[in-house]
């Protein structure tokens, strides 16, 4: 990585958000390999008390789910009461 930034593949100064991109890249490339699932994080999930909603929670910026992607919900246990009660991902094999 050093060596593409000094020949200026990420701009000057460097963009620190296309070197992001690139780690990103290079580790879904090595995760691939490893043949480990890769887990992307939709939402944090809240209980409702409210009406026929179980549990709710926001994306942070857009995402595409894969046809056919598993979709998984884990129990998340924390102290903070503000932490979310599940969380939801989806899983690229």
């Amino acid at each position: 990585m050093n060596r593409r930034i000094a020949n200026g593949e990420f701009g000057n100064p460097v963009d620190l958000n296309k070197v992001n991109d690139a780690w990103a890249v290079i580790l879904e490339e090595q995760v691939a390999k490893s043949g480990q699932p890769i887990y992307h994080s939709i939402s944090g999930l809240w209980v409702q008390n409210t009406g026929k909603v179980a549990f709710s929670g926001r994306t942070s910026e857009e995402i595409n789910i894969p046809m056919g992607a598993k979709i998984l919900c884990f129990k998340r246990d924390s102290d903070n009461e503000n932490a979310p009660n599940l969380g939801l991902v989806w899983v690229e094999e």
